[in-house]
């Protein structure tokens, strides 16, 4: 049986109750109990006063006495009380009533009693308990030491207390069932926001993750759920947006090439050609699959670092060096556009746990990135600021003279395939529109961020921060170079 928050509510709250009531009843019952115990050995001491002098004197039979011959069970409950006269050794001298003087004796009790002491006793009369004291008294002045026994039945005790014990246990049942009630309608006031809450959450799907629950959204105790499940359909709606848009992205990129590789075959097998012709036509059906390997493998690795399922390989790594030979591969592209590169590389960045492949990959789309957008004749500045202690990471600046990216895109720049204006727009020879995206997805590997600024003026500035891991191990993850 699957659980219940509601009845394990109630169940568990009635137990609560109940094992409360019955202790307070055990404790009531068992204090009074003892009370009323106390109160008929007093009762029964006292009486030796009143019956003393009745049993010592010779007089004619008294009403009781006459009750208790008549109506011996009526005696029992309206006086209930029997009183022997005893000698030391026992010998019965007077009885009262007369009907007392069977009346059984404990010697031990008895002997006792005789050395000045006052013993109580519980007996067994004609198969019913009696509770007895036995007190000495002196007969006249003659100092002879005599014994009192005072005597009532137990059954009016025993019945009181049975009725206690069935109203104290009626008591802790209707006790527990009005508390299993009670906790039954409270547990469903309780639970019942959170079945209206998972009824509106059960109402949204994919194509409704726009609606929000409003369930309760107000009461203070369940707005701290009503608002985590509303965040979390937020990211789940984003997420869906980024799936569709990238997914509509997917297809346009990948019609592009396609599209042109087709066509230039098309074209090479509609009459014959020149050996030539056709190595023409092959380098640029090379080129559009190798632009098609690169977008694959740009977005198989972002992929899977959103998934989680792959990690930087972390060594000793100079990024120094990695930024200089990424420079290196560029430099014809920087001298056609008469670009100025500035450096500001820190000399204690030098060896930094990172993976070498992953940020040499970082590396040359930020500066492809920052070539690509510079206008000719515009300057580049590239720094790198080590942690402190330099072990504990870098951080890469990139930072382009040129035309600044507009405010409402700079929080999507690195999203894959997102285009932002013409003046920044990719271009017959852009890229394979993930290169932003894979930079940042290589940071989060890394555990940093990546982030782009506009400086003043004009121009763009790319920051990157590649924490080290916080324990300076060798290997994390499994790295894609």
């Amino acid at each position: 049986m699957k659980a219940s928050l509601r009845r394990t509510l109630a169940v568990r709250f009635a137990a609560t109750m109940a094992a409360g009531l019955a202790l307070v009843s055990t404790a009531l019952f068992l204090g009074t109990s003892h009370f009323l115990r106390q109160q008929l050995d007093q009762a029964l001491a006292g009486a030796e006063v009143l019956v003393a002098g009745r049993v010592e004197q010779d007089a004619p039979p008294s009403v009781a006495e006459i009750l208790s011959i008549a109506e011996p069970e009526r005696y029992a409950r309206e006086v209930n009380r029997y009183a022997a006269l005893r000698s030391a050794g026992g010998h019965l001298i007077r009885a009262f009533p007369l009907i007392a003087t069977d009346l059984p004796f404990d010697s031990s009790a008895l002997a006792r009693a005789a050395g000045n002491g006052v013993v109580w006793v519980t007996e067994t009369w004609h198969a019913r308990p009696i509770r007895s004291v036995y007190i000495s008294v002196p007969e006249g002045g003659t100092g002879v030491q005599h014994v009192i026994q005072v005597s009532a039945h137990l059954e009016p005790l025993q019945r009181m207390e049975r009725d206690l014990f069935l109203v104290l246990a009626a008591v802790v049942l209707l006790g527990s069932g009005a508390s299993l009630l009670g906790a039954w309608r409270l547990g469903g006031s309780a639970v019942r926001p959170v079945f209206e809450i998972t009824h509106q959450a059960t109402r949204i799907e994919a194509g409704t993750l726009s609606q929000r629950i409003v369930a309760h959204a107000d009461t203070e105790e369940y707005r701290g759920l009503v608002a985590v499940l509303n965040r979390m359909l937020e990211r789940l709606d984003a997420a869906f947006q980024t799936q569709h848009r990238l997914t509509a992205d997917v297809s346009h990129e990948l019609r592009t090439p396609l599209t042109a590789l087709r066509g230039e075959i098309e074209v090479a097998l509609r009459s014959g050609r020149s050996p030539r012709e056709y190595e023409l036509v092959l380098r640029s059906a090379l080129e559009e699959i190798d632009r098609l390997t690169t977008m694959s493998e740009d977005l198989l690795l972002i992929t899977r670092a959103e998934a989680h399922l792959v990690g930087a390989r972390r060594v000793p790594t100079n990024p120094n060096a990695l930024l200089r030979q990424a420079l290196a591969q560029l430099r014809r592209r920087i001298e056609e556009k008469g670009l100025t590169v500035g450096e500001s590389l820190d000399a204690a960045a030098t060896s930094v746990l990172l993976d070498p492949a992953l940020t040499t990959r970082l590396i040359e789309h930020l500066l492809g990135n920052a070539v690509k957008y510079t206008p000719e004749g515009g300057r580049i500045n590239i720094t790198t600021e080590a942690a402190v202690p330099a072990t504990r990471g870098v951080r890469f600046g990139i930072e382009n003279s040129g035309v600044a990216i507009a405010a409402e895109d700079l929080p999507h720049v690195f999203e894959p395939f997102y285009r932002v204006d013409r003046a920044r727009s990719r271009g017959e020879n852009g890229g394979t529109g993930l290169g932003l995206a894979l930079v940042a997805a290589i940071a989060r590997l890394h555990g940093g961020t990546a982030r782009v600024l506009n400086q003043d003026g004009s121009g763009v500035r790319f920051e990157v921060d590649l924490p080290a891991p916080v324990e300076n191990s060798g290997e994390a993850g499994n790295g894609e170079a």
